[in-house]
């Protein structure tokens, strides 16, 4: 996907595989071997090209992290949880309101 998303992010900015190359110190074959999948990049080298691109980590490798805190747990904790509110505990109301807002943020 690296070799989809590097091209793609290129073509996109209508930039040349030179002008990448010589904005990372690198020659231009090195680069055209990451964008044409026979070569890979290195750690230090990814965060480089997504500080170039301006994107994330994430994004360059398509990569969708595992969401560790679910919604239900969290619709749970709002409508069970023990927690304030400036400085005071929710009624049952507002707890059904919070929980439905989060639901429609992130559903």
């Amino acid at each position: 996907m690296l070799i989809k998303r590097l091209r793609a992010l290129r073509e996109d900015s209508d930039i040349k595989q030179k002008e990448i190359a010589e904005a990372l110190q690198i020659k231009p074959n090195t680069y055209n071997r990451y964008e044409c999948g026979v070569n890979e990049p290195d750690i230090a080298m990814l965060i480089k090209l997504a500080d170039y691109f301006e994107v994330s980590l994430d994004y360059l490798l398509a990569h969708k992290p595992k969401n560790t805190h679910s919604l239900p747990d969290l619709s749970h904790f709002l409508l069970n949880g023990d927690y304030q509110i400036f400085g005071r505990t929710p009624t049952d109301d507002e707890r059904q309101k919070l929980a439905a807002v989060v639901k429609l943020f992130f559903s």
